[in-house]
């Protein structure tokens, strides 16, 4: 497709840019369908929108119709971004939501492993057969989940929101089950803490302006791009999308650059299940400090090798920079990728949370747009001064986490709203419930604010 003409850094990096200029309309679009159609709807669309666009570019053989058609793959996967975790949060309780949060994190890993090393496979096949067999090999995952969709669970708080109350006990007493609480009351419980935070929630259903004005609101909005766009700003998918370039720069050939890359990936897929032994018993704020600030660490150790040695033959100082894309990655995924999921699931309340992911992921995607559009250019004329700009950021991400993120760690959904400052919009604290009274049938024991709260069924 002219790829390795004189326009083909252009052409490369129009193939990225589109892909993140759609992501921003998949997010806009999770926003529209999540709360008017649920969860379940939302990840359908996505699926039937990434088979299509792909099947498409898979097909083409005009570079014009491959980039038009990116545009709808990059929808369909930052709606994905966006739908999934609010259904995981949504779905999962309180004492498991960091270790099922970042299964998120641990299947994307799954999902450039199998890219790589696809990619290292059809390294051997000759002809168009070479990039049509890896284009196509997208739509067999959506596929799955497509055809998987019907036996999944609902969220409960959007059929709460929806006022189909049973459907909602049955999930949350299944879901309890299965997190090892046998008795149903701890369902009931969260199925009345829900009802009654919806209830009160209904009537301050907001618009994206509204949030920007409202002051709790949006300083949860601000946290969300800060934390998003520092994430991508650190230069994560710069790494990840122009790998085979920085490889290539460091004087390794066609080979040896894809199993960089399939090696790099393979961190990626393996630290999450490292992540996943403490993310549910450290400060939601220290785990994200942590990350941003290993991440700078490690890319001013990688700048200063690609300053010294590129160009060189000095294999060590090469492979020490190769080595620091590795050793990023890894703190990368075990304190940002994973928590960042999770974590704008628990600070947006029930009635905001599908806007409040399609904040995050908008920003992502504006940053992604950002830093990746300008990437071929800025690696041919500043090199390794470019990384100065993901230092930068990453060091504000983690000022940021240490002084301005709340610690949302072990706390229920609905009560999350009170480290806000939005005392009053909490309407059950789950601590304040008899749960041997509310099992046994003959009554809830309210919170000292049951004055406060109105038409309240005993």
């Amino acid at each position: 497709m002219g790829l390795d003409g004189p326009n083909g850094e252009a052409l490369t990096s129009a193939i990225l840019a589109v892909f993140f200029a759609g992501g921003i309309f998949g997010a806009i679009s999770h926003g529209l369908l999540a709360d008017r159609y649920g969860r379940k709807m939302s990840a359908a669309v996505s699926a039937a929108i990434m088979i299509i666009g792909a099947a498409v570019c898979t097909g083409t053989s005009n570079v014009g119709v491959y980039i038009a058609f990116r545009f709808f793959c990059g929808w369909s996967s930052y709606q994905f971004l966006c739908t999934i975790p609010t259904w995981v949060t949504e779905i999962t309780p309180p004492s498991h939501r960091g270790v099922l949060g970042n299964i998120i994190a641990l299947n994307i890993g799954m999902g450039y492993v199998l890219a790589s090393f696809i990619g290292v496979g059809f390294y051997f096949v000759n002809g168009n057969s070479q990039w049509r067999g890896t284009t196509g090999l997208q739509i067999l995952f959506p596929a799955l989940l497509l055809g998987a969709i019907y036996w999944l669970p609902e969220s409960p708080r959007y059929l709460v929101s929806k006022g189909r109350h049973e459907e909602a006990l049955a999930i949350l007493k299944s879901l309890h089950a299965r997190s090892g609480h046998q008795n149903d009351h701890y369902a009931e419980m969260e199925c009345y803490q829900i009802q009654q935070q919806i209830n009160f929630d209904k009537e301050r259903k907001m618009s994206y302006i509204e949030i920007f004005k409202h002051p709790t609101m949006r300083k949860r909005a601000l946290i969300t791009i800060c934390l998003t766009w520092c994430m991508v700003g650190s230069g994560v998918l710069v790494i990840n999308n122009y790998g085979s370039a920085i490889y290539a720069a460091l004087g390794y050939g066609t080979l040896d650059t894809l199993l960089f890359l399939a090696g790099w990936v393979c961190v990626v897929m393996v630290t999450p299940f490292v992540c996943m032994t403490f993310v549910d018993r450290v400060s939601r704020t220290y785990l994200f400090a942590a990350g941003f600030f290993s991440c700078m660490c490690t890319l001013i150790v990688e700048a200063a090798l690609q300053k010294n040695y590129l160009g060189t033959d000095n294999k060590a100082g090469l492979a020490g920079a190769v080595a620091m894309t590795y050793v990023y990655v890894f703190f990368y995924v075990m304190f940002l990728d994973g928590p960042m999921f999770f974590y704008i699931g628990e600070i947006w309340p029930s009635q905001v949370r599908a806007q409040g992911f399609t904040i995050g992921i908008t920003a992502m995607c504006i940053s992604n747009l950002t830093w990746s559009a300008a990437a071929p250019t800025a690696f041919v004329t500043i090199g390794w001064k470019y990384y100065i700009f993901f230092i930068v950021q990453a060091a504000i991400g983690g000022i940021a986490s240490l002084v301005w993120f709340p610690n949302t760690l072990g706390k229920p959904l609905e009560e999350i709203a009170a480290l806000f400052g939005d005392t009053a919009d909490v309407m059950v604290y789950q601590g304040d419930l008899d749960e041997s009274r509310f099992a046994d049938g003959t009554g809830i024991k309210m919170p000292e604010r049951a004055d406060e709260i109105e038409n309240v069924e005993k």
